[in-house]
């Protein structure tokens, strides 16, 4: 080959490769531009999700580091922190994974057309704007809500929002700065957010097959986190309760998930509660029948379990009148004769005059579970208590309902408005004859936010039993307000337990102070010798503490006295709330067929036994009987628990028996309302 022409041929296969060098290096730039476009068309689509949710976890956990300091001295004791952490971390991306599962599963099918991205980003903008705010002011409102119930937002939140007078009178008085700090940083947080999401108008569109596998993985991935575990249970606040300290539990979760999982929850409300565990129906009754110690024969109606004849101990030739005070909030620590506070004066010299119950424990936490367990007798559930339920509005079997049928006239008496918490409603429909409310009240009457004061309404039944006609027996339930914050009341001739005047000690010495009064006019005038009283406290208001269950927190004052007792007692047994009404009526010589649970604790064959009470505290529910307590919790196995000196351990060789009659009243009390056996 000549030379001339080798060259020629060098030099095109030196020009081929360059060409083949600058055509790959060509492509590799096209594909690197492209994934590149691809990249940041994947950011544009993403971004209106990726804001909103960062925005979300830095809320949280800015909040949980606060609370933590806060509770720092709690979290110790129970030696949680790297449990705090962990399952913060959780439960923050389920409620980011239930909150966005299904937008961001939609937006990269919105995202294939330019006109239909743009307007899905402003939706997700807005969106995730209310997402962002709603979970800053569940945030905001944890704090006061803690202090007042020391755990975080549940459905006692979402309830109270129907009664704004009483509510939003409270805040402006007791929480003001909590108002003011919110007023302030909800808008500020708004603006940050809407700046910070500015929408991208850069070009950004997604390809056909791309949306699909987009879409699977960020629902997959959302789904998962909302999940919250990978088995084949989803993780519940359950989940993080790994300490007996209740709050230690809960600060993990976010209050807009724990309301979330208290309204889901309250779907069961009209199934009568959480079941606990599965017994069948026979043995359940059974056992509840064998706790209130009567014998088998007793029960005869099959369609109503528990209905049995009243035999009094204690016939009367002229039947007495019942008149039960309701006292709201006031618990064991503020009485001296329980060795509380000195702020009850006069009860505690009253109860030197009559049968005084030096262990009687409340059933729950709200005016309305008293209402439940000392009015009707009925134990309580996992649901909100029956006086709000819709299948105990009529023939719900109460005292009201027992007594009309032997003459008596009944009476509601409520410095308040009674519509609250549906107490109108319940009462006219289960046998009581009128309601007294504030808009009865003299024009005189000191009246705060939540209605009339004691003195007020005490004054205003005294009025009213005196004008009963003699030959008709009556029956009056006083239910008390002045001891709730933002404790309101008014001046008075007692001396005030401490400085500045609206706390909870003046407040509860006040109420004091007028249920002295209305005995002193009572013991003066013709009814006192053919009245029976009762004062019980409906509930404790500091029920909180570093325990599963403070049961401490349910330790209340009971005193039943008046003219027809003739000789002062102490019942030392452990009683319930629910032990209440069948004391009662057999103390007034009166008998009948009832539903009722409860023990008679004027029979002394009922004092010689074991006591036993029945605690409900949010989701939880507790049996005690002696020192002993079998603690029901959602989704976990039954605990046995020791209660000695106001401390509760763990009983490792645990007793099933106990925690067989805890679930099988459990499941009762569910049945009893579902099955209307309570009529």
């Amino acid at each position: 080959m000549p030379l001339w022409n080798s060259k020629k041929s060098q030099s095109k296969l030196k020009t081929s490769a360059a060409s083949s060098r600058r055509l790959g290096s060509a492509l590799t730039s096209h594909r690197e531009l492209e994934a590149h476009s691809t990249l940041q068309s994947l950011m544009v689509v993403l971004r209106p999700l990726i804001i909103p949710m960062a925005c979300m976890l830095v809320l949280l956990w800015i909040s949980r580091f606060a609370m933590s300091f806060w509770q720092a001295g709690r979290i110790s004791e129970a030696d949680a922190w790297g449990h705090l952490l962990l399952e913060g971390l959780r439960f923050d991306l389920v409620l980011v994974g239930m909150i966005w599962v299904f937008p961001a599963a939609a937006t990269p099918w919105m995202a294939l057309y330019r006109g239909s991205r743009l307007w899905w980003s402003t939706f997700l903008r807005c969106y995730g704007g209310v997402a962002v705010l709603l979970v800053a002011f569940m945030e905001l409102a944890t704090p006061a809500f803690i202090g007042q119930y020391d755990s975080r937002p549940n459905y006692l939140f979402v309830e109270y929002l129907g009664y704004g007078k009483e509510v939003g009178g409270t805040l402006l008085k007791d929480y003001w700065p909590h108002l003011l700090f919110t007023a302030v940083l909800l808008p500020l947080l708004a603006l940050v957010y809407w700046r910070m999401s500015k929408p991208v108008r850069a070009s950004a569109q997604l390809r056909l097959w791309q949306a699909p596998l987009l879409s699977v993985l960020l629902f997959t991935v959302l789904a998962v986190s909302a999940r919250g575990a990978l088995g084949h249970r989803a993780a519940n606040p359950a989940s993080a309760a790994v300490t007996t300290d209740h709050l230690v539990n809960e600060l993990p979760l976010s209050s807009l998930y724990t309301v979330s999982y208290a309204i889901y929850q309250s779907r069961k409300a009209e199934e009568g509660g959480i079941t606990y565990a599965e017994i069948p129906e026979s043995k359940v009754i059974e056992i509840v029948r064998r706790e209130t110690g009567l014998p088998s024969t007793a029960f005869r109606d099959p369609s109503v379990p528990l209905r049995h004849q009243i035999a009094s101990l204690q016939p009367r030739a002229r039947p007495l009148n019942l008149v039960l005070i309701l006292e709201e909030s006031l618990g064991a620590e503020f009485v001296g004769r329980l060795g509380g506070l000195p702020l009850t004066p006069n009860l505690d010299r009253l109860a030197d005059e009559g049968i005084w119950f030096e262990n009687l424990y409340a059933t729950g936490t709200r005016s309305v579970r008293g209402i439940e367990a000392v009015v009707a007798g009925f134990p309580p559930t996992a649901a909100v208590s029956t006086v709000k339920l819709a299948k105990s509005q009529r023939d719900f079997f109460t005292l009201a309902g027992f007594l009309k049928p032997h003459g008596y006239t009944s009476t509601f008496f409520y410095g308040g408005e009674s519509h609250f918490d549906n107490m109108r409603s319940y009462f006219m429909g289960n046998g009581f004859d009128r309601v007294v409310e504030q808009k009865d009240m003299p024009k005189s009457a000191f009246i705060g936010t939540w209605g009339a004061s004691d003195g007020d309404l005490f004054e205003l039944a005294h009025q009213q039993f005196t004008q009963q006609p003699k030959d008709k027996p009556f029956f009056g339930l006083v239910l008390s307000s002045s001891n709730h914050s933002p404790f309101e009341f008014p001046d008075g001739n007692f001396d005030l337990y401490e400085q500045p005047r609206s706390t909870v000690n003046n407040a509860v010495k006040y109420a004091d102070h007028a249920l002295g009064r209305f005995f002193e006019k009572a013991k003066s005038s013709e009814y006192w010798q053919n009245t029976l009283f009762l004062v019980v406290a409906d509930h404790n208001s500091r029920v909180y503490g570093p325990s599963v269950i403070p049961v401490e927190r349910f330790h209340i004052p009971g005193l039943i006295l008046g003219g027809a007792i003739r000789s002062p007692e102490r019942i030392a047994s452990i009683a319930s709330q629910i032990d209440l009404a069948p004391t009662l009526v057999s103390m007034m010589g009166l008998s009948g067929e009832s539903p009722w649970m409860g023990r008679d604790m004027s029979d002394p064959a009922q004092r010689a036994r074991v006591g036993r009470a029945i605690l409900q505290f949010d989701k939880i529910q507790a049996y005690m009987e002696g020192d002993r307590l079998a603690v029901l919790q959602p989704d976990r196995p039954a605990r046995v628990m020791r209660y000695t000196r106001g401390v509760l351990s763990d009983l490792p060789e645990g007793d099933p028996g106990l925690v067989e009659t805890a679930q099988a009243h459990a499941r009762y009390a569910e049945w009893a309302y579902q099955r209307q056996w309570h009529r």
